[in-house]
């Protein structure tokens, strides 16, 4: 089943979160260090809310089959391995949308976000008239390009 974004960059990303974090301390001015820092939380806090969003959108957009809406928000790059470990690319993704009568329900939702790169973790329940048909652990990965978010990536596992 196709239903999502989910890919491989996490723990690239996830790597340069911690070497961030750890020389974030590191700082000899402790008032320019809280300040900066500060700062710092409250955008990441704003691009956190503005990459859920996109996602948000772009899985309503799926089972929508809203095709002109998955295009805005799919870069050309886009890459896909689905939870049957196919992968597909930008084009092969938009031949298998169509609309759908099951929903998307995203939980345990965790962001990174370094720069202009966005990684998002979950799990995505797949539910179709009260029955669960999937639960799917999913990796989207999101770049910043010209002021927009544009999905990457992504990658889904079966989930118990």
């Amino acid at each position: 089943m196709n239903v999502g974004a989910k890919r491989k960059a996490g723990s690239l990303a996830a790597i340069a979160v911690m070497v961030t974090v750890g020389l974030s301390g590191c700082s000899s001015d402790d008032e320019d260090s809280s300040s900066s820092s500060s700062a710092t939380t409250a955008e990441a806090g704003n691009q956190t809310e503005a990459v859920l969003a996109v996602e948000a959108q772009w899985l309503k957009a799926i089972t929508d089959g809203d095709k002109p809406t998955i295009e805005s928000i799919l870069a050309p790059e886009f890459r896909h391995t689905n939870s049957d470990g196919k992968l597909l690319d930008r084009a092969a993704e938009m031949e298998t949308i169509v609309p759908v009568t099951f929903t998307m329900n995203p939980t345990e939702q965790n962001v990174t976000v370094v720069g202009d790169t966005a990684v998002i973790h979950g799990v995505n329940t797949i539910v179709d008239g009260g029955n669960v048909l999937a639960r799917e652990r999913f990796t989207d990965v999101f770049v910043k390009q010209d002021g927009k978010w544009l999905a990457l990536a992504a990658q889904e596992t079966n989930y118990p």
